[in-house]
């Protein structure tokens, strides 16, 4: 069996705790409980789980934005720890829940872009940078134009795609997606899935997909994890999972699903979705 990508071991990670002003010991909330899971390379991987169950506190562990109270990380073979090298911050990037929140309202998105290029060395000057920008765009769906324009000129959905392209504009190797559709209108949610599918398999990334919604996970990913309470009660293909499901929670998750139509990533298909989310 191949080594994996992305292995993560006995995470743990717990909040507060210590001593309150009477001096009496204060319980620490643990947000996760000791998880196991791993992901192959080109694999889209799903945590899933009700708001609160530590799904994305895990995520954010990967990424490097929490630090985590026990457990390993490996990344291709090499631990990740608090600090990390430039290729290892470069290797794992994040799609965050909010495109708005995540960008500055004060600086045009291409230049946040071309700024983003410049300091990690992947282009020469500005005018490399902004070629590479356009390019990048062009690969999410979005004209040139754009990348003179605020973040508050755009929609949801186009916000997600500058997001998107964002991340993408550092060639990562793993695509953490926090809930990357949850904020958008129903009308453009599957636009941005389908996005999300594409540049998966043409670009062979792998993916952390974090998600509340198992329509959303049978869409898009290969394997599953159902965490709750912090822990992961079940794990195995989507396939299995959404057929065969082992835990009374999973089952409860899933009768709650509405179902969604399959996403078909034709070419016509990626027109209409793009120009939906154009509007």
């Amino acid at each position: 069996m191949p080594e994996p990508l992305l292995e993560v071991r006995g995470l743990k990670v717990a909040f507060g705790g210590g001593r309150d002003a009477l001096l009496r010991r204060k319980p620490a909330f643990e947000a996760v409980r000791g998880i196991d899971f791993s992901i192959a390379k080109g694999e889209a991987f799903a945590l899933v789980g009700e708001s609160g169950a530590g799904k994305s506190t895990a995520a954010r562990c990967v990424v490097g934005l929490q630090r985590p109270t026990d457990g390993t990380i490996t990344f291709v073979g090499a631990p990740l720890g608090p600090r990390r090298d430039p290729a290892q911050r470069r290797a794992i990037q994040m799609v965050f829940q909010d495109p708005f929140g995540s960008l500055s309202p004060r600086m045009a998105v291409g230049a946040a872009i071309c700024e983003l290029l410049r300091v990690n060395g992947l282009a020469e000057d500005k005018a490399a940078a902004r070629r590479q920008a356009t390019e990048l765009f062009a690969l999410v769906g979005l004209p040139e134009s754009a990348l003179d324009q605020r973040p508050r000129a755009f929609s949801g959905g186009q916000r997600q795609r500058i997001g998107i392209a964002r991340a993408l504009a550092v060639e990562p190797t793993l695509l953490v997606a926090d809930e990357p559709v949850s904020a958008l209108d129903v009308s453009i949610q599957a636009s941005v899935l389908i996005l999300l599918k594409r540049l998966q398999r043409e670009l062979g990334l792998s993916m952390l997909f974090i998600s509340h919604d198992l329509a959303v996970v049978k869409q898009l990913c290969d394997r599953v994890a159902v965490m709750n309470e912090g822990e992961i009660v079940e794990e195995g293909s989507v396939q299995e999972v959404f057929s065969r499901p082992r835990h009374e929670f999973t089952r409860r998750l899933l009768a709650a699903t509405t179902d969604l139509p399959r996403l078909e990533i034709s070419r016509a298909r990626l027109v209409q979705a793009e120009a939906a989310v154009g509007r």
